[in-house]
This record gives structure tokens, C-alpha cells and sequence, in this order.
């Protein structure tokens, strides 16, 4: 009974805190994400102590960041996908292999190891879709050049970030770190996105044309959540991570024409499970180590400071690819620069498979959240001036 006591007191923790360290976010024109995470520092171990990690805990945290990648997934139009410009593509992979190599020189050069620096390096290649696209729309911009590339090169971004994730773990777990290591790995990660692509098109509108002909309520719903948790299974099994899966999920239940009801049902699944898994995030995160005070901390600040600056500028540079007239390339570089929620599940995976120390994990969580505060502060600047030159043009 005193174990029931706990969970249920320590779940109430969690999603009172979420939603009240999240609304004082959005009044401070930040992501929910980082008041999420707030929470999570304040009511964890290094705070108030309110809640601890346990077995529970961590199983619905995991399920949040599988509703999570099934909710991107579902939010994703693959056919805008697939048809992402030639400057989209070229900025996605800038945008990724700029931090990627910057991240492991840096790990590298503080003394850390050939597969932490590689992990730490694929933390840093995330782009968050969520944070830039409500930017653009906050201030009337979605429209525009530069919106449809940063977001087709979010999207593209993401792809290549969890199969860069699907390599690492494998790495990470045992395997040797050899070329042909990467390229069997990376093969696999492409195939089994290729294979559950094709596949899961071909039959998964029939399969939910059948089930809406069924007259029970959420059906739709609940047969897209069972295919979401047998594509992250099966993903399990090929050894890929398990948000690998329900992103290719949702990313197949997107095209489908019950699309938008999956969607519409999925909200409360979303509301409950996804803050669960930012708030724990942020409970496994050491404030001790940000004191200055203490000598042992200043290596781990300057990484903070370092590594900031690495990801910031990683992702900027990859607005410069774009030499289209009348495109503001530092726009659009200043725009892919915020990680989110994506670059914390991978940094979370490296603290879970004992790549990063815990103070290493709180570096990587507060790089996260510097560039998720500071690059939409940015943003609005940026754009409010462009409008204002435009206007000045006009007149």
C-alpha cells in the first residue's frame, strides 16, 4: 500500500508541477518544454525531492517519448516530405554534420571517450520542428521562403537524427566502432525505414477503412496506437531504438484519411504521457553542478559555455548553404538552431545506456534548453526586422 502511496503521490507531483511550470513558460513567450523541464529540476533529488526515479516511472517516461515521435509522425505530411527542395536537403545536412563533428571534437578535446564524443556529437544534431514552426506562426511568417525550407529541413533533420541515433546506440552497446560497423548499422536504419514505409502504406488504409466501419467510439484511435507500439517493437527487435518506430508510424498514419481523428484522440495520450517524460528528464538533472563556486564544477561550466557555442553556431552555418536571392541566410540558420525535445530523448538514451555521468547529462540538458530559450528571442528579432525593411521597401 505505501509503494501505491508513492507512485500515485509522486505522478501527481509530476503532472501538477508540468502544467504549472509549463503555463509560466508560455506567459514567458517560452516552449512548454521548458517549464516541463523545470519542474522536473525543482520537485527531483537535487531540489525539493519530491519524486525519484522508480521502474514505473521510468516505463511511462519511455512511453511519453514514443507518443511523442508517433505525435511528430502523425504531424509530419509526407508528401511535403518528400518533395523537401533541393536547399531543405542541403541545409538538413549541414545542419547536422556541422554540430555532429563540432560536438565530438569538443567531447574529444575535454578527455572523453571516442563513443561519448560520437553520442555527444549526435545530442547536438537535433533541430526542434515544434519550437521553430510556432515561431514562423507566432508572427504571421509561415508562409514565407525561409519558413518552407527551415521546417522541410527540420523534418529532414530529424530522419537523419534518429537513424544517426539508431547507429550510436549500436555503437555504444558493444559493437566496434569501424566503418563497417557504421555502414551495416546505418544500412539497417535505412532499410527498416524504407521496408516500414512502403509496407505500412500498403496496408495500413485498409486495415483502418475496415476498423471505420466499426461502431465503437476511438476505434481508429486505438488501432493506430496498436500499430504505433508494434512498429517501435519491431524496431526493438532489429536493434534500433524503439521512437525510430513510432515516428515511422505516425509518419504512415498520415496519409491515411483517419488521420485526423488519430490525431484528435491522441491529445489526452499527449497531454498525460509526454509531460511525464520531459519532467523526469528533468529530475535526473545535478544543479550542484552548475554552482561556480565549487572548483570541481568549472570544467563542466566552460563545456556548458563551449558547447554552446558549438551548437549554436553548427546549426547556423547551415543557413549559409542557401544562395537563393532575397533569402535572409542567417534567418534561416538562426532558425534550425533550437533542440528540444528530440536532442533531450538522445541525451536521455546516453545517460540510460551509461554513456554520460549524470553531470555530463545536466551539460547537455542545459545546452539543450540555452538554445531553446535564447534562438526564438533571436528569431522574433530577426523577422520583426525583415518585416519592417519590407515594409520600408514598399513604401
Amino acid at each position: 500500500m505505501h509503494d501505491v502511496f508513492v507512485f500515485l503521490m509522486a505522478l501527481s507531483s509530476i503532472l501538477l508541477f508540468a502544467k504549472i511550470f509549463g503555463e509560466c513558460a508560455l506567459k514567458l513567450g517560452q516552449s512548454a518544454i521548458i517549464g516541463e523541464l523545470l519542474a522536473g529540476i525543482v520537485i527531483g533529488p537535487s531540489v525539493l525531492g519530491l519524486v525519484s526515479e522508480t521502474a514505473v516511472l521510468t516505463s511511462m517516461s519511455e512511453l511519453g517519448a514514443i507518443v511523442l515521435l508517433f505525435e511528430v509522425g502523425l504531424a509530419t505530411n509526407i508528401k511535403e516530405f518528400l518533395k523537401a527542395g533541393g536547399w531543405a536537403t542541403a541545409v538538413a545536412f549541414v545542419g547536422v554534420a556541422a554540430p555532429c563533428l563540432l560536438g565530438y571534437f569538443v567531447f574529444l578535446y575535454f578527455g572523453f571517450s571516442s563513443a561519448q564524443a560520437i553520442f555527444a556529437g549526435a545530442v547536438l544534431t537535433a533541430t526542434s520542428v515544434g519550437i521553430t514552426a510556432r515561431v514562423f506562426m507566432d508572427l504571421k511568417r509561415l508562409e514565407t521562403e525561409e519558413a518552407k525550407i527551415v521546417l522541410g529541413a527540420a523534418v529532414i533533420d530529424d530522419v537523419i537524427g534518429l537513424a544517426i541515433l539508431a547507429v550510436v546506440l549500436k555503437l555504444v552497446q558493444g559493437e566496434t566502432v569501424t566503418l563497417w560497423a557504421i555502414a551495416s548499422t546505418s544500412g539497417t536504419a535505412i532499410l527498416f525505414l524504407v521496408l516500414s514505409v512502403v509496407v505500412g502504406m500498403l496496408i495500413a488504409p485498409s486495415i483502418l477503412k475496415f476498423v471505420s466501419r466499426m461502431k465503437q467510439a476511438n476505434t481508429a484511435f486505438v488501432i493506430g496506437i496498436v500499430f504505433c507500439f508494434v512498429v517501435s517493437a519491431l524496431a526493438v527487435k532489429v536493434k534500433l531504438a524503439p521512437i525510430v518506430g513510432a515516428f515511422v508510424a505516425g509518419l504512415i498514419l498520415s496519409t491515411t484519411k483517419q488521420s485526423d481523428e488519430i490525431k484528435k484522440d491522441a491529445k489526452p495520450l499527449y497531454a498525460f504521457f509526454v509531460p511525464i517524460f520531459f519532467v523526469l528528464m528533468g529530475t535526473k538533472v545535478d544543479i550542484s553542478t552548475f554552482n561556480p563556486f565549487v572548483a570541481a564544477n568549472v570544467e563542466v561550466l566552460v563545456l556548458i559555455a563551449v558547447l554552446f557555442v558549438v551548437a549554436f553556431v553548427g546549426k547556423m552555418v547551415a543557413g549559409f548553404v542557401v544562395f537563393k536571392k532575397g533569402i535572409s541566410k542567417l534567418l534561416i540558420g538562426v532558425s534550425m538552431v533550437p533542440r528540444g525535445e528530440v536532442g533531450l530523448i538522445f541525451a536521455g538514451m546516453g545517460l540510460k545506456n551509461n554513456v554520460f555521468r549524470a553531470k555530463d547529462y545536466s551539460a547537455l540538458v542545459a545546452v539543450i534548453m540555452l538554445t531553446t530559450f535564447v534562438a526564438p528571442t533571436i528569431l522574433k528579432y530577426l523577422m520583426s526586422k525583415q518585416k519592417n525593411n519590407q515594409k520600408w521597401e514598399k513604401s
